[in-house]
């Protein structure tokens, strides 16, 4: 029996298909630009990673002291949740210890590859669960989302027999 964490497994999907991008991810135009307030380090972080934030599908421009406009962001992600994951990227960006471009980069593309994912609990029908199975199958690492948490957990007869205490 395997049991399938539907959000780490299209975590997973998600991050190998924005990872395979060479150039930038495919992005959505804001109609209604988003106007954000930020303070002095994010500013500089934003500024020292314009471009790996550029090539992630934010397409950011400063607005104003302490304010900036964000014009363009991830095709994957639903604008009412990209100043979120915009503000996650950049707490990530401020925990990294001088972070490699390929650090920035997969952390970006995890969090959102995250935030993009069906969330657990959603409700599949059978045709979107084999299209998860077999998206997952193409993936490079199918066994863990990018956080390193499983996707597939599997249990054999034995397992279950011991669980129901049929083994000695």
């Amino acid at each position: 029996m395997y049991i399938i964490d539907q959000h780490a497994a299209h975590e997973r999907i998600l991050y190998d298909k924005f990872a395979k991008q060479t150039e930038r991810i495919p992005v959505q135009p804001l109609l209604m630009h988003l106007f954000l307030d930020v303070n002095n380090s994010e500013l500089t972080l934003i500024e020292e990673n314009q471009q790996i934030l550029y090539d992630l599908g934010f397409n950011v421009e400063l607005a104003g002291q302490n304010q900036i406009r964000l014009k363009e962001v991830p095709a994957d992600i639903k604008p009412q949740e990209s100043e979120d994951i915009f503000r996650e990227i950049l707490i990530s960006l401020s925990q990294l210890h001088t972070p490699t471009p390929q650090e920035i980069r997969h952390s970006c593309l995890a969090m959102t590859a995250c935030k993009a994912a069906i969330k657990a609990g959603d409700v599949l029908n059978i045709t979107q669960m084999k299209i998860i199975l077999n998206e997952l199958a193409q993936t490079t690492l199918p066994y863990t989302c990018p956080h390193g948490r499983p996707t597939i957990i599997k249990f054999s007869t034995y397992d279950l027999e011991k669980m129901f205490k049929r083994v000695q």
